[in-house]
């Protein structure tokens, strides 16, 4: 019998009733644990199947000797050991793509909303009734507003979300330039009239830039008090990838400053404390950023298909096939 020890919420696998492959033997383990608990609980373990962020370091990985897949629910896998992994000859597989329409459907969301300044009204006429109703349509007179067709859309990074959010921007009109460290072909660049740039330039001429990158060296960070001070006055930053890609203090500070908008749906670290410098906004801050937690790929169509895509792969591999998504090189 195939044992798969599971780390994910029970709840996100069972609730969709996705069926499972038929006999074998699936078990939720503890988690969070120890090192040792995470051992001695996948020791016998054929698939260890686990969360985006769930932890698997050299030291658990060196002891799984019947362990021939460890398998994420998601796109993230930067907590498991890939060389630890690869060495133990353990496929490491992702669900590459699985949420990329979602996660660009809450980035385009994100624009609008932080565009329109939608957090600054809601909050004023929830808290203030008819009178912040009036107050705010006064302003919105005197400040005016833009549409999203008439804005520079910046995408750094064009994968599978920026690609996704590429065909949802197209339908709005929008001007998109697009910054990522492997260029697009040319076809695809004139078929969706896209325009590559640095990264300076990008900073400079856009005036929505939406952030769809891995977390790497040359990512954390990327939207510090030097980059936000090359950006044009009132620029919307988007982050719906990755919190460790924004200083957090910068951003706030900018904020406060009324420098840019932001609209995120990550920050760093997860989960956040308290005195998180964005949970500590001024009001003039607050007013300027719309904020969700960490749910832009978390549907329930994106969890049927990282269950289902998730499966397959485990049949794949325990039927002697190389399975797909692998992420460690094997």
């Amino acid at each position: 019998m195939v044992k798969v020890r599971v780390t994910c919420n029970k709840n996100i696998i069972e609730r969709f009733g996705v069926k499972k492959p038929e006999g074998w033997d699936f078990q939720y383990i503890k988690y969070p644990c120890s090192d040792e608990e995470l051992v001695e609980q996948c020791k016998d373990a054929d698939i260890v199947f686990c969360g985006p962020v769930d932890h698997f370091r050299r030291e658990v990985i060196e002891k799984l000797d019947n362990c021939k897949l460890i398998h994420s629910l998601g796109v993230g896998f930067d907590k498991i050991d890939l060389e630890a992994a690869k060495e133990k000859g353990i496929y490491v597989c992702n669900n590459r793509a699985v949420n990329a329409v979602p996660v660009a459907e809450l980035a385009v969301g994100h624009m609008i909303t932080s565009l329109r300044r939608m957090p600054e009204a809601d909050a004023k006429i929830k808290a203030k009734g008819v009178d912040g109703f009036n107050e705010s349509f006064r302003e919105y007179q005197v400040k005016g507003q833009s549409e999203l067709s008439s804005r520079v859309i910046g995408l750094v990074g064009l994968g599978a979300i920026g690609k996704a959010a590429v065909r949802m921007l197209k339908a709005f009109g929008c001007k998109i330039l697009y910054y990522d460290v492997f260029r697009a072909s040319e076809d695809y660049e004139k078929e969706n009239d896209l325009t590559f740039c640095t990264y300076e330039e990008i900073l400079a001429q856009c005036d929505i830039i939406s952030y769809h990158v891995p977390v790497l060296d040359n990512t954390r960070n990327m939207v510090r008090k030097e980059t936000i001070e090359q950006m044009k006055q009132d620029a919307v930053i988007i982050n719906v990838a990755r919190g460790e890609i924004v200083n957090n203090e910068d951003l706030a500070e900018a904020l406060n400053n009324g420098r840019v908008f932001a609209g995120l749906d990550v920050i760093a670290p997860e989960p956040p404390s308290a005195d998180h410098p964005l949970f500590n906004l001024t009001e003039a801050g607050k007013a300027r950023l719309s904020i969700t937690p960490h749910i832009a790929g978390t549907t329930d169509d994106a969890f049927i298909r990282m269950s289902e895509w998730s499966y397959a792969d485990m049949v794949k591999v325990m039927n002697g096939e190389r399975p797909n998504n692998v992420v460690n090189g094997l």
